[in-house]
């Protein structure tokens, strides 16, 4: 009975400190949109610069809601560790979600496969994530690269690509995994952001359903040295 509390108060913490650190990604993340596009945005067409606005729009009410989701779950575990009421089967489960959407393990499972042959921008490729996510994307790669909310999109003074810091050329193959039909739907629609830029002249994009796609784990999970979970109140 003790080994059993000892694994339960293990895997409480260890959830707990999981989503402090998915609302800490999300809050950087946000932040570290809005200064790539800063650095960018006066380089765009004006009609580049309104589809980015409506990207940002909604990448910004999808971050504030992932935030308020995540703070209220991180409430509710702490409620239930108070009296007792979580089992350790939940608490793993959970914890191995939220493993799947840090990247701190591979996943797989179908999806779509889109190629592009033209140089993307940082920008570009942050509406192009946030596209995917709305369209119920549930894990995204890029050129075998696994996409998650602290993942780098940088650029350099000559517009050349970087995620986390490895340079990216065209053609890039970027895949998704969730449903099929759904992905499909979502990015192929009239009026979408794969749609438009495959109406310019010199790019060329497709989009094909996948059966299988394996994506692999962060290899750079952080190591934190300073921040720790805050003790309950009354501790």
């Amino acid at each position: 009975m003790n080994r059993f509390r000892i694994r339960r108060g293990i895997l409480r913490q260890s959830l707990l400190t999981l989503m402090c650190m998915l609302i800490g990604f999300a809050v950087v993340t946000q932040l570290r949109t809005y200064e790539n596009i800063a650095n960018d945005v006066v380089k765009l067409s004006p009609e580049q610069r309104a589809e980015l606005m409506i990207s940002l729009i909604d990448r910004n009410a999808a971050t504030e809601r992932e935030i308020i989701a995540l703070r209220q779950q991180n409430e509710d575990y702490r409620r239930t560790q108070s009296n007792g009421t979580s089992t350790l089967d939940q608490l793993a489960n959970d914890l191995n979600r939220y493993k799947l959407h840090t990247g701190a393990v591979q996943v797989q499972g179908g999806g779509v496969t889109i190629t592009i042959n033209y140089p993307l921008r940082a920008a570009d490729v942050i509406a192009l994530t946030n596209e995917v996510r709305n369209a119920s994307g549930e894990a995204i790669a890029i050129n075998g690269r696994r996409i998650v909310a602290r993942t780098r999109i940088e650029e350099d003074d000559n517009a050349e690509l970087y995620l986390d810091g490895q340079i990216q050329h065209a053609p890039y193959t970027i895949q998704a995994i969730g449903d099929k039909e759904t992905l499909m739907g979502a990015l192929n629609r009239v009026g979408g952001l794969l749609r438009i830029w495959n109406e310019i002249d010199g790019v060329d994009i497709t989009i094909e359903p996948t059966n299988v796609i394996t994506m692999p784990r962060v290899s750079n999970q952080p190591e934190f040295r300073y921040a720790q979970p805050a003790p309950k109140e009354g501790q």
